[in-house]
């Protein structure tokens, strides 16, 4: 072999020894000891980070103290109404599985701290439990604790209470901290379509003058409550969650719009889009615990479905969270009729029936004078329509005319208009007490109608009630009408079809009655008139 060769293999190995030795491993070492350096400084500041989030910055806090971070941990309470599962993460609400009547519905799926959730920094364990009760504890420093007790009562007016405890020698001040709710509130899978726009964070307050409270809804952060706040919290159409202070004063209130999963718009023709929940929290301002002593904040709370029954039973005017809509009062004495008349047939739909046919009943009056107005108008529409192409250029005489012909038929225009303007008020208050009311939910009427809350599953009321409004408006349509108008009369039924597809069925069934009824009157008014004449 060649001596120069290897005397130059001898020099190579030489230098990239050497170079292994005092470049390439002092500064592996060194990226070694940094990355180390790196990784215990953030483990520090995770374990600083519960303190110095709880703790106000003046109060005495070693660093050496705090303990580190532990892996989230859950625990669920077997109640009832609901299993509640509890994140160890701020002791907050992470699953409310709500045994509903039909399936069971997990009420908190969407990603987040919890419902009630408080001071997520500290790590929570489970102190005690009951059959319908959970106590956690947790260590904020050593010698200073904060407890979370969960009472759960069957009239659904449950207790929350905090108590900070310090065991320290010394004063220890509680930065200002919050209870988190959302992001958003699920509900049963029949109304998930609306869940979106129905889902709110709201509060109650009593306004000067009002003999009852008002429910608002809160928007954006800088709309803050101009008066006292009874409770807070969200809600969708179905479920409420609330929380009520009881003895302490509440901070600001804080909402915001968050992402919680993917939505179908126009049933998927236009792709999806983002679903949205609300996200609120409340803040609790901070506080002194002096030293062998405790602080301790106690509240109510309601997690649930807006049963109205129940409500009236309850404190808190939760009721104030049903909407029942601008005819309000109306809309709680129809629910008020609905449930007398289940209370005598067991049967929610034969309930709507009898209740639709009484109100039918009370407007027959008027009812029936809108169809004679309609059928007078309908017998001199040739006679009209000779008058408007006659006088088409002299507006006065138009108008001289018309009236000399309305006198000759004693006809009144206006009986056709007053009878739907007093049928208007009555007809929105009955559907948006049908359309908020939980009785319905999971309630049976015949065959395949199991649930009243629900939409048709083979779609039969809608497409029934459909043809029932096709019969009425072709027998309602004046001859000679404007082709425009009376195409939107042929089209009427089949849109409203359309409209009550996905409506609930029992607000089906009432608007089917309603149009049988409706279609019965006018049959009857049409022959009595065609016998007269």
């Amino acid at each position: 072999m060649n001596r120069q060769f290897l005397i130059t293999a001898m020099l190579f190995l030489l230098i990239i020894t050497g170079y292994n030795q005092f470049v390439a491993l002092p500064r592996a070492r060194a990226a070694q000891e940094a990355a180390e350096a790196k990784l215990k400084t953030e483990q520090e500041a995770k374990r600083q980070a519960g303190a110095q989030a709880v703790l106000a910055a003046s109060s005495p806090v070693s660093k050496e103290t705090a303990s580190a971070p532990k892996p989230e941990e859950f625990f669920t309470l077997n109640l009832s109404q609901a299993d509640v599962t509890f994140s160890s993460k701020g002791a907050g609400i992470k699953t409310y599985l709500f045994k509903d009547v039909i399936d069971d519905v997990n009420l908190t799926p969407y990603q987040g701290e919890g419902y009630f959730a408080t001071l997520p920094q500290v790590d929570f364990a489970e102190f005690a439990r009951t059959r319908n009760s959970i106590t956690f504890v947790g260590d904020i420093v050593p010698g200073f604790s904060v407890y979370k007790e969960y009472r759960f009562n069957d009239n659904g007016i449950n207790n929350l209470t905090v108590t900070f405890e310090n065991k320290t020698s010394q004063p220890l001040t509680i930065a200002d901290w919050k209870w988190n709710f959302g992001p958003g509130l699920a509900t049963v899978k029949s109304e998930m379509n609306d869940n979106e726009r129905e889902s709110k964070a709201v509060y109650l307050v009593q306004e000067k003058g009002k003999k009852k409270p008002t429910l608002e809804t809160f928007a954006k952060d800088d709309d803050q409550p101009e008066l006292p706040w009874i409770w807070a919290g969200v809600e969708n159409r179905y479920f409420l969650s609330v929380l009520i202070p009881q003895g302490w004063k509440p901070g600001d209130l804080s909402a915001k719009q968050e992402v919680v999963g993917k939505q179908k718009r126009l049933w998927g023709l236009a792709g999806e889009g983002d679903l949205k929940g609300p996200q609120f929290s409340i803040t609790v301002p901070g506080v002194t615990v002096e030293a062998k002593s405790k602080v301790e904040y106690k509240s109510d709370f309601y997690f649930g479905p807006k049963d109205y029954k129940q409500f009236l039973q309850l404190p808190y005017h939760l009721d104030r969270s049903i909407a029942f809509g601008f005819f309000g009062a109306l809309g709680k004495i129809a629910r008020n009729v609905l449930e007398t008349f289940y209370s005598w047939t067991g049967n929610y739909g034969v309930a709507i029936i009898m209740m639709t046919v009484l109100l039918q009943a009370i407007l027959f009056k008027f009812t029936l004078m809108q169809f004679k107005s309609a059928a007078q108008m309908k017998k001199i529409q040739p006679e009209m329509k000779r008058i408007q192409e006659k006088y088409k250029g002299n507006p006065e005489a138009l108008n001289r005319e018309t009236l000399a012909l309305y006198r000759k038929y004693k006809v009144n225009p206006l009986a056709g208009c007053l009878p739907m303007l007093i049928q208007l008020p009555i007809f929105l208050a009955l559907f948006n007490a049908l359309r908020t009311s939980w009785s319905l939910h999971g309630a049976k009427f015949v065959f395949w109608i199991t649930d009243l809350s629900s939409k048709d599953p083979y779609y039969l009321l809608p497409i029934l009630m459909g043809a029932v409004m096709f019969f009425q408006q072709k027998g309602n349509i004046p001859a000679g009408t404007d082709p425009a108008q009376a195409a939107m009369f042929k089209y009427m039924p089949l849109i409203f079809t359309l409209l009550f597809m996905n409506f609930p069925s029992g607000l089906v069934l009432y608007w089917l009655t309603n149009s049988l009824l409706t279609f019965g009157i006018q049959t009857f008014v049409n022959r009595k008139l065609a016998k007269a004449n």
